[in-house]
């Protein structure tokens, strides 16, 4: 018995020996204890949780060295145990992200909230995500979110075209600016009535953290508009500028930029956010270069007062920006003011290239938004949201004479507000299963935009737009068979949309989500639209996703009721068009190679039905004709002349394939993406326009820890003209041929001196290299037949931080 004794003794001593009892507080950076950080002993079955004091102990076999702490929405960390108190301190996930520092388990492990409304990692999300982080963009010397465009596979973009879109984007072969949804910490953006979204030097980056990029339809979730893709634009906070930050920058198009953002977190329950920006001066002359009768020669022949007019490119825009969260509440609000230079793209024997011509608009919304529950299973919560968009009356088209002696101004004129609730719920219902559903109501009163109106339109007034110029001697509005009401005033309506997403994890390796959204609009009625993600991680390193999404784009009273007219062309209003629908299938996936290297493909198809276009308006009934009395200022019948109307016109398709390696050591990095995409018109059989087949992006970069730079490249072979091309397409002098591509640098580099003070020099078309975008519209009548682009652009900027 005493040799069985000493025998236990010894095996209880050995086993006390072997282990050992690890303690600690775990906090952020604020220092505030965080409940339900899990511990786990790396490469052993053993856990525990932090209390909600933040503190935890561990039992720890001898031959285990390190530990992982792990919660939602930090990001996961790896300690070697070196004493028996361990305290730490974790960051959030979304505090200045570097993707190329993070070692491979916080890349898979790095959080979202575009793809289902909710936090989860970029591997799980049940989408193809793209993240572009606070340090990218100031790596690259992007300012504003159209310089972004440049930089990600899969999107063609055609920068300094007409004033209504600024930078033209082709997200997949997806063409238009309204079929992007932009989001602002989850906030609409666009104007709720459907116009094009202007991508103009009007967006600036200063304020955000990251920016999530989500690859097609989204409408289960969001919506209308929410077609070809979502951008949510996630804002800093307070804490985040702990002070006063500004930036001053020049260009040398002759611009100056300079904004001011103070960010505090108040107290423990209080963080505020409050800034602004001004860009002020002029674009690029491109009429100085592109002096080709193709493009802008004919600006060299303005002769008496329209050559005297100064021909500058004006730009004045401003932006102010709020948000205040106080515990449960978050408040918050914007303003977007763009006036710019509308004339490039425009044909300018057409429309003069002079400062008078100019669009000008105003984006408004405020939110408030209240988290009634939120936790670790339920997180409840409504907004409000109220908001508003003006075409400002100074917006015109100043249209040239035929000799090219003067020029007249017709003003544009359109507003819309609304306010808009949302309950929403999300639930955790177990580890494997969650769900989140909600419903919205949006009552939404819309002033159309106008036509061509002889002076500015005086707001405040009652909205109506008299359109008896345009009556013929039958009665009927442009001459349009049945079109008898020529006073058009406001198109009121209301929507209800109610969505639910479940998302099931079936096994260790496989995760599904299921969902769908339901739209009712007192104007075109009912829309559903549902959507499916299949994610499957065999690995740590892989992940392998499944899609299936379909998405409609309202036919807003923008195009139900558009109309202009000039001596050359006109367009008339059809209020019988219905929403336009896009069904997609994709696979992708992504294999961590190592610490220092992935790589991710994607494969996709587009069906686009019931395609919004403008066309030739039909032949009417016993050959009535359209009526135009501005034909009769060139000596021309006012039943003659080009007629267009917006129309449900067939369907089409898009489909390729995207493939990007991405490679980072110490501080070097490199980054080489390709993407190529096609398809057709199913109603003729032509290649969809506005496309380039091929495109290739490549980014070398250093960043240490006072200087870094970048150059980046940017190559697109020929792009596809679309049939109506004055130049390339049916009938035209080159018909059958497709605009150069070409192969274009930018370059950017800073120092930073101080943790609060440094300077940044970047050039956009790094060696001046003419060449040429897609132009938007029908690429004739009004519209050049190619959108020459900007040459080589120099920014000098300073930041400093008080």
């Amino acid at each position: 018995m005493k040799k069985i004794f000493l025998i236990i003794l010894v095996l209880v001593a050995n086993f006390v020996q072997a282990q050992r009892t690890v303690s600690g507080i775990i906090t952020d950076k604020s220092n505030v204890p965080l409940e339900g950080v899990t511990v786990n002993v790396k490469s052993a079955n053993i856990k525990t949780l932090s209390d909600a004091n933040g503190k935890y102990s561990i039992e720890v076999p001898a031959e285990y060295k390190i530990l992982e702490f792990g919660i939602k929405k930090f990001k996961l960390q790896e300690v070697e145990i070196t004493g028996d108190i361990i305290n730490i301190t974790m960051s959030a996930l979304d505090d200045e992200v570097n993707l190329f520092e993070l070692n491979l388990e916080e890349l898979m492990n790095i959080e979202v909230v575009t793809a289902t409304k909710k936090g989860e990692k970029i591997s799980d999300a049940p989408a193809t995500v793209r993240v572009i982080t606070e340090e990218q963009i100031k790596l690259f010397g992007w300012r504003d979110l159209k310089d972004v465009f440049r930089a990600i596979p899969g999107i063609d973009v055609s920068y300094d075209v007409q004033g209504e879109i600024r930078t033209l984007v082709t997200m997949r072969g997806v063409l238009g600016n309204q079929k992007l949804l932009i989001l602002q910490d989850g906030q609409m953006q666009n104007p709720i009535t459907g116009e094009r979204f202007v991508f103009g030097n009007n967006i600036p980056l200063n304020l955000y953290k990251r920016i999530e990029i989500v690859y097609g339809p989204s409408s289960a979730l969001y919506g209308a508009d929410a077609y070809a893709g979502v951008i949510n634009l996630i804002t800093k906070s307070g804490s985040d500028f702990d002070g006063i930050e500004t930036n001053v920058g020049y260009v040398s198009t002759n611009a100056y930029v300079a904004d001011v953002t103070f960010g505090n977190k108040i107290s423990e329950n209080t963080d505020l956010v409050m800034g602004g920006r001004i860009y002020n001066g002029e674009d690029f002359k491109l009429y100085e270069h592109y002096k080709d009768m193709l493009d802008y020669g004919s600006v060299g022949n303005y002769s008496g007062n329209l050559a005297k007019q100064d021909k500058s490119f004006p730009i004045k825009n401003w932006n102010l920006f709020t948000k205040l969260k106080y515990k449960k509440l978050t408040i918050g609000g914007d303003w977007q003011h763009e006036y710019e230079s509308q004339a490039m793209s425009t044909i300018p024997s057409n429309y003069a290239y002079t400062s008078e011509d100019v669009w000008s608009q105003d984006l408004r919304h405020m939110y408030a938004k209240y988290d009634i529950i939120s936790n670790e299973k339920i997180d409840f919560n409504a907004t409000v949201t109220i908001g508003d968009y003006t075409v400002n009356p100074t917006s015109n088209f100043t249209i040239v004479n035929g000799s090219l002696t003067d020029a007249d101004r017709q003003f544009k004129y359109a507003y819309s507000s609304y306010i808009q609730g949302l309950i929403q719920n999300s639930w955790n219902i177990s580890d494997n299963l969650s769900l989140i559903m909600g419903v919205s109501y949006a009552d939404v009163k819309s002033f159309p935009k106008t036509q061509n109106l002889e002076n500015p339109f005086t707001p405040g007034g009652k909205l109506e737009d008299n359109l008896s110029y345009f009556v013929d001697n039958q009665g009927y509005v442009f001459g349009k068979i049945g079109l008898t009401d020529s006073i058009f005033g406001e198109r009121n309506y209301s929507n209800f949309g109610s969505f639910i997403q479940s998302q099931y994890k079936m096994t260790k390796y496989l995760s599904l989500t299921v969902g769908a959204r339901y739209d009712y609009n007192t104007i075109y009625g009912s829309t559903f639209n549902p959507r499916a993600g299949l994610v499957f991680t065999p690995a740590k390193r892989i992940s392998i996703k499944g899609l299936f999404g379909t998405a409609y784009i309202q036919p807003s009273n923008y195009y139900r009721w558009e109309n202009w007219a000039n001596p050359f062309a006109m367009h008339i209003p059809n209020e019988n068009i219905k929403p336009e629908k896009i069904q997609t299938m994709e696979i992708s996936g992504s294999y961590f190679i190592n610490d220092y290297a992935s790589i991710s493909m994607s494969i996709f198809r587009n069906d686009m039905t019931d395609v919004i276009r403008p066309i030739p308006a039909a032949t009417q009934a016993g050959n009535y004709p359209y009526y135009n009395p501005y034909r009769t200022l060139i000596g021309e019948s006012v039943n003659t002349g080009f007629v267009e109307i917006n129309s449900n016109s067939g369907s089409m398709y898009s489909q390729g394939a995207e493939i990007e390696f991405n490679f980072r050591l110490r501080s070097f990095g490199a980054n080489v993406a390709y993407s190529y995409v096609a398809g057709k018109d199913n109603d003729d059989g032509s290649n969809i326009p506005k496309v380039s087949q091929n495109k290739l992006n490549a980014n070398l970069f250093y960043k240490g820890q006072k200087f870094y730079a970048s150059l980046s490249a940017r190559y697109y072979s020929d792009i596809q003209a679309s049939t109506t091309n004055s130049l390339y397409g049916t009938g035209g002098a080159q018909e059958g041929s497709k605009l150069p591509g070409s192969t274009i640098f930018y370059a950017n580099a800073g120092y930073n001196f101080t943790k609060s003070f440094s300077i940044s020099v970047s050039a956009e078309n790094l060696f001046n290299t003419k060449h040429y975008g897609a132009a938007p519209y029908a690429e004739s009548i009004w519209i050049q037949p190619r959108a020459p682009q900007p040459l080589r652009v120099i920014f000098v900027g300073v930041h400093y931080r008080f």
